[in-house]
């Protein structure tokens, strides 16, 4: 086939490839290394291909283009080829300015969060390194604590024992026993009857009283003379 007879570059069903949608330059088939967008759509950044084969394609496309003008083509078909050629070149300048400009965003956004990471990161160790103080601040207080406690604890040990020496000391002094009860001498006072006894103021004459006899309480209750 000689070049004015090819068709024109576009999208076409290809034939060694089951009739899937295959682009063609106007000179050869353009195999995709992704896959293929549907022609029209518009991909986005991460759905395109941006390698060295778009590189080429652009180079390659700008070189043909140049060698068409070159030559001073101007049929239809040679026209059609560069209008093509001209809007698949500026497409893929378009890919590539955005592709460029997305991996400046994300290469500022790494950084940026690479840098809330690193603050992040030196936040956590200002956190440690105050929680140790923390730490070492609530031992040496408890450590202090238990100590006061113990002198505490010797203290009162200390007054308790001077409490019981004073208690001691003050106690009073035990009361003297009482003196044994002397016995009382038996009385020597007698009344020979009632008569002598009332006489004398005796009666009545109980047991035990001076002056008590037998044959004065006639009846045995204790009380004579009654």
């Amino acid at each position: 086939m000689t070049q004015s007879s090819l068709p024109a570059a576009g999208w076409y069903p290809a034939a060694h490839a089951n009739g899937e949608q295959r682009y063609w330059d106007g000179a050869a088939w353009i195999e995709p290394t992704a896959p293929v967008p549907v022609p029209g759509q518009k991909q986005g950044f991460f759905t395109r291909s941006v390698t060295r084969r778009t590189g080429a394609i652009v180079a390659g496309s700008a070189l043909v283009l140049g060698l068409l003008l070159g030559a001073g083509m101007g049929s239809t078909t040679a026209q059609t080829q560069v209008a093509s050629l001209a809007s698949e070149v500026s497409s893929l300048q378009t890919e590539v300015a955005e592709a460029a400009e997305t991996v400046t965003d994300a290469g500022a956004d790494v950084q940026a969060a690479a840098a809330q990471v690193a603050e992040a990161k030196a936040e956590v160790e200002k956190v440690k390194g105050q929680l140790a103080a923390s730490t070492s601040k609530i031992t040496e207080m408890e450590t202090a604590a238990t100590a006061a406690q113990a002198e505490l604890d010797s203290r009162a040990s200390q007054i308790a024992d001077l409490q019981g020496k004073v208690s001691a000391q003050s106690a009073p002094a035990p009361a003297p026993a009482p003196a044994p009860a002397q016995p009382v001498a038996p009385s020597a006072v007698s009344y020979k009857n009632c008569s002598e006894a009332r006489a004398a103021g005796a009666a009545p004459v109980r047991r035990g009283d001076p002056g008590y006899g037998k044959h004065l309480d006639r009846d045995g209750d204790g009380v004579g003379c009654e």
